[in-house]
């Protein structure tokens, strides 16, 4: 344990350490990274032509960077900064092109207190800037000064994160409650959606170590557990305000959610929508079978992290403490039940 000096993760804009004595040794290089980060990003993603006023818009508010985090502190190095957070910079503004994308789809008004691109410029100008960010996610990428056997791998697996977002998106659109094999198909909506684009880093992270793009596979398997968890935990914010539940845009456009889907199979008879929003008594089970889902997902995506790199293992245990483990506190009615595994449908996650 006492090697295991700094872990660094992006929570709230804020990049939290676990350790204080290493962070006063390499906060320097901890700051030199987020301002080429950010650099970079704004060298790359304003660079739009006549959608420039669109993604000025967009990048003037900053998100957590999570992913860039996971990026930099599962590297464990200070050499490479500029080479490093141009890989970082790519990873981030793909992830900002899903964000431009998304908000388009789920007709959101708002992202970072603002009005979303779609919102204030029109879909269309989304639409073309969400492409923009995309193809300057690869120009980020090339122009970084990694070796170009690695930074083709790189160019490989961050094609493969997008087309496997954007195939996880579709699946969503097209998710009903009707169709068989529902949790199969959120599972994967998950891990394509979430999972490809919070695997990256830990790809990124794999092959920079390695120099070997079959070794980023557990890294993908990795990130898509955390995906899923992630997207189980964004869900389960349904219940957050249960007043404003008929006012929800998930309840009110009828997404297939982690919380639709739970009450689907505890009540297979009723619509699960209206039972959500008129049976306030069964969320406590509904959350308990969503917990045990996402304990399983914690549980495949530590036991794929003993199987990489110490760094990168490091970083993905803190993100589950930090990020996830937070969001296992049970309802004390469900408790006993869902430790016990009672609860079905955990292994067909």
């Amino acid at each position: 344990l006492l090697e295991l000096l700094f872990i660094v993760l992006t929570l709230g804009g804020i990049w939290m350490t676990l350790n204080n004595k290493r962070t006063l040794v390499h906060s320097d290089s901890r700051h030199r990274e987020q301002h080429s980060l950010e650099r970079i990003i704004m060298r790359f993603g304003v660079d739009a032509g006549a959608l420039q006023e669109a993604a000025q818009h967009h990048l003037s508010r900053p998100g957590k960077r999570t992913r860039a985090a996971l990026f930099f502190t599962a590297l464990g190095a200070e050499s490479q900064v500029d080479a490093f957070a141009h890989a970082a910079a790519a990873i981030e503004l793909v992830h900002e092109a899903s964000l431009v994308h998304d908000d388009i789809q789920d007709e959101t008004d708002l992202r970072r207190d603002q009005l979303t691109v779609w919102r204030k410029f029109g879909a269309d100008t989304a639409l073309l800037l969400g492409d923009h960010l995309i193809a300057a996610s690869f120009s980020a990428l090339a122009d970084s000064a990694l070796p170009p056997a690695i930074k083709a791998s790189l160019f490989s697996v961050h094609a493969r994160a997008i087309s496997d977002a954007a195939s996880g998106q579709h699946l969503q659109l097209d998710a009903d409650i009707q169709q068989a094999a529902l949790l199969p198909t959120y599972r994967q909506i998950a891990e394509q959606k979430t999972g490809a684009l919070l695997a990256l880093p830990l790809q990124f992270a794999s092959l920079i170590l390695s120099g070997r793009e079959a070794d980023t596979q557990r890294a993908l398997r990795c990130g898509q557990q955390l995906g899923l968890a992630y997207q189980i935990l964004d869900d389960l914010k349904l219940f957050n305000n249960p007043s404003g539940l008929k006012s929800d845009p998930d309840i009110i456009n009828r997404v297939v959610t982690a919380p639709v889907i739970a009450a689907l199979q505890l009540a297979p008879q009723d619509d699960p929508f209206a039972l959500i929003q008129a049976q306030p008594e069964r969320h406590n089970e509904i959350r308990g079978l969503c917990q045990g889902w996402l304990k399983q997902s914690i549980k495949r995506a530590s036991l794929n992290a003993d199987h990489l790199p110490t760094s990168i293992a490091d970083v993905v245990k803190a993100f589950i403490t930090l990020r996830l483990q937070p969001g296992l506190q049970l309802p004390a009615t469900n408790a006993a039940a869902w430790r016990s595994g009672a609860f079905q449908g955990i292994e067909a996650v």
